[in-house]
């Protein structure tokens, strides 16, 4: 527990010694990636993309911007606002993915057993929770409408506990963390949808969990 706030403690003095408006956001060479386990809200450039990847890309953008999540509580503190945004976006994340019908309910229903954390604070448990969840779930759904996305989330969210284990100084834990990602991430580069195999090849050339 020491260890883990002396880190949270270092990320905090590092977040205030280069203050936001500093910051430049620089285009990802992983877009595809990027947009499809991350979020939508994440800027494209898809004109160095094929035709038909800027065509399932813009379908996956719209329907991350359709989506309407439930309603929610009057009153919200900040915390419970923020856990909110974060199961709404995943909500996102799934719907995203596929124009079958009845795609929102299940992702709400995803989500809600899930119970992702709205911040990861660059630690190994976040991440993993959601790769394996993704797994359990895919096994004991395969005609599930996110199947095409779960190996690919999976992978990455393997390669980001990988990164939080190193930041943990747990070297070995990591090494399997990123042993792990590999069997995913191959179920993925053979992904039926375009879309998927795009990300899934961005994900193997980059081999972490962010650009």
């Amino acid at each position: 527990m020491t260890a883990r706030i002396t880190i949270v403690l270092m990320i905090l003095t590092m977040a205030s010694v280069a203050p936001r408006a500093q910051v430049t956001p620089r285009p990802s060479r992983y877009a595809v990636l990027d947009v499809v386990v991350f979020g939508a809200w994440l800027e494209v450039d898809r004109s160095t993309y094929p035709a038909a990847v800027q065509a399932l890309l813009t379908q996956h953008i719209a329907r991350w911007k359709a989506y309407q999540p439930r309603p929610r509580p009057e009153k919200l503190d900040p915390v419970r606002e923020m856990v909110l945004e974060a199961r709404e976006n995943y909500e996102r994340r799934l719907v995203a993915v596929t124009a079958g019908s009845g795609a929102d309910r299940l992702a709400q229903q995803y989500v809600d057993a899930l119970r992702p954390c709205y911040e990861w604070e660059g630690f190994h448990d976040c991440p993993e929770w959601e790769a394996k969840f993704a797994e359990e779930h895919l096994g004991k759904n395969l005609n599930s409408p996110f199947r095409e996305l779960l190996p690919l989330l999976a992978a990455n969210r393997w390669l980001c506990a990988a990164e939080g284990y190193e930041l943990e100084g747990v070297d070995t834990e990591a090494a399997r963390a990123r042993r792990t990602a590999a069997a995913p991430l191959a179920v993925a580069l053979k992904s039926r949808s375009l879309l998927i195999r795009t990300a899934a090849q961005e994900q193997k050339a980059r081999g972490r969990c962010h650009a």
